[in-house]
């Protein structure tokens, strides 16, 4: 489904990516009270801008995981960052750890790590930063940063993705530097959906449950439109895997749609025990696909009442 040829109300986020790489290279060994006198001479800190390649891959695999959307991007063996050396020698070092994430009230920042501690010495000429999606290693940007590395060095690596979000006047971004909750808690299962506006919605959000009120952010910002961190950072990097077929995300180009058939007052997406989840709600009444609640949950879109067959939101990756 083309979300180009849909009738539908979509509202419109812009988020531009760019991103750095830092290497900062120092010597093994050194006491802590040396290091802070000879910090100039042992430490050597340089950064460089990076070439965003891969935000299509991204958003393919966005679909694989929420949608059950086929992955058909580029792929590699493990996640992490490249090194291209001088001698044309490849060597993959792997995160230190789970990215970090950073938040503004009008971003998203990313840090990737990675070390290399061994006595190996090498010039580095070129690198890639590797990500990790829908259980797919995932090329997503490059970067030419001359750095050398000698055998009594450890060479330390960050990659820092940063997603500038912009946001029409009938949606927010909500700063999520962990990841929120959100949907609705309900008490009553009233098996399938029959309460959706657009009759054949009652087939994709097709279990019923009543007695409903909202929880979480969604508890927090009732009546409001909004877009959060966990859903950029998610994008970025995930362990998810492949999720169950539906029809409720697209992409063209670098445009990312989450939509739905309108439903009911409310609509929103995010996952819940690693899966995908989607839901609408109206006075009480929840119609959703895995569960009324969400965590992480990442839009919320508020239309109060329907004057075209979908409703969702478009965000515009633009770098």
């Amino acid at each position: 489904m083309v979300c180009s040829k849909l009738s539908g109300r979509f509202l419109k986020v812009k988020a531009k990516v760019s991103g750095f790489l830092i290497a900062k290279v120092e010597k093994h060994n050194i006491p802590e009270i040396e290091k802070c006198i000879l910090e100039k001479n042992i430490i050597k800190i340089k950064s460089k801008k990076n070439t965003i390649t891969g935000l299509q891959y991204l958003l393919n695999a966005f679909q694989t995981y929420m949608s059950g959307v086929k992955y058909v991007g580029a792929t590699a063996p493990s996640p992490g960052i490249i090194i291209t050396t001088s001698s044309g020698q490849q060597v993959t070092l792997s995160f230190i750890n789970t990215p970090a994430v950073s938040v503004t009230n009008n971003s998203a920042i990313i840090s990737f790590t990675v070390r290399d501690d061994s006595a190996n010495s090498y010039t580095a000429t070129g690198e890639q930063l590797i990500t990790q999606s829908a259980g797919y290693n995932i090329p997503i940007a490059t970067a030419s940063l001359p750095v050398t590395k000698q055998s009594d060095e450890i060479l330390t690596l960050t990659w820092i993705i940063q997603i500038i979000i912009s946001t029409s006047g009938n949606i927010t971004y909500i700063p999520t530097l962990t990841p929120q909750g959100g949907g609705w808690g309900c008490q009553t299962p009233s098996g399938s959906c029959n309460a959706c506006l657009e009759r054949n919605a009652n087939s994709i959000l097709s279990a019923m449950w009543t007695n409903c009120s909202p929880i979480g952010i969604t508890a927090d910002y009732p009546q409001t439109s909004f877009v959060t961190t966990t859903l950029f950072t998610d994008i970025f990097y995930n362990t998810y895997g492949t999720g169950l077929p539906n029809s409720l995300t697209s992409y063209v180009n670098t445009t990312l749609y989450i939509y739905t058939l309108y439903c009911m007052q409310y609509f929103v997406a995010g996952t819940v025990n690693r899966t995908a989840q989607f839901s609408s709600f109206q006075n009480g009444t929840s119609c959703y696909t895995n569960n009324t609640g969400t965590n992480p949950i990442y839009i919320q879109v508020y239309i109060p009442s329907a004057t075209e067959p979908y409703v969702g939101v478009q965000i515009e990756f633009t770098t």
